[in-house]
């Protein structure tokens, strides 16, 4: 694992713990604990988005929170999807004591490039894409939009069904989807997925 990685993992568990912190869960000898995550790795300076998500050996997906568009630091981002995806994601309770004290909950970062748009002129040359790069893609149609997390390329195999689950995901009619191609707005972007479970980092 690169430096910077190993350093990204440190931003979120050190937003994490502080939250644990000024909640008063934990005792004082965190602060001491927190110290050690200074971080000064100029890659995390760089503006990016990301994804944090917090997992458990038993469980797919426990805790997970995102920004797509690079609008702060990499730092900054992780930091705040790493508090929220442990606190404020509506979908699940709030991550505990308990559970943070488990050996197998772990934190998954995933680091996008930039979205790149890519226009296609047939249905039939987007699956071609789709079969060939098994990009991370956003689609948007009359300001519907959706994209996935780049793990769904390991549950659904087929381009078809990847795009099907997709224009569904985005609340887009699939025959309007078909007869207005043309109008669709196709993005993709790449990028690096890394983790470690929580009590090594």
């Amino acid at each position: 694992m690169k430096n910077y990685q190993k350093e990204a993992l440190k931003v979120a568990k050190k937003s994490i713990l502080e939250q644990f912190w000024e909640r008063s869960i934990f005792e004082h000898f965190w602060e001491k604990l927190l110290k050690k995550y200074h971080i000064e790795n100029k890659e995390l300076l760089e503006k990016k988005a990301c994804f944090v998500t917090l997992k458990s050996f038993w469980e797919d997906l426990r805790w997970c929170i995102w920004n797509i568009f690079p609008v702060w630091s990499l730092y900054d981002s992780i930091a705040s999807n790493a508090k929220n995806s442990a606190f404020n994601d509506p979908r699940f309770s709030l991550l505990t004591k308990d559970e943070l004290q488990n050996n197998d909950l772990f934190i998954e970062i995933t680091i996008l490039s930039k979205i790149q748009e890519k226009k296609f002129l047939s249905l039939k040359e987007l699956l071609q894409f789709l079969k060939e790069n098994k990009p991370w893609l956003m689609i948007e149609l009359d300001n519907k939009q959706a994209t996935f997390l780049p793990s769904v390329w390991h549950e659904i195999k087929s381009e078809e069904a990847f795009l099907t689950y997709l224009i569904y995901k985005a609340w887009i009619d699939i025959d309007k989807f078909i007869r207005n191609f043309s109008k669709v707005k196709t993005s993709f972007y790449t990028w690096e997925e890394f983790w470690e479970y929580f009590n090594e980092i």
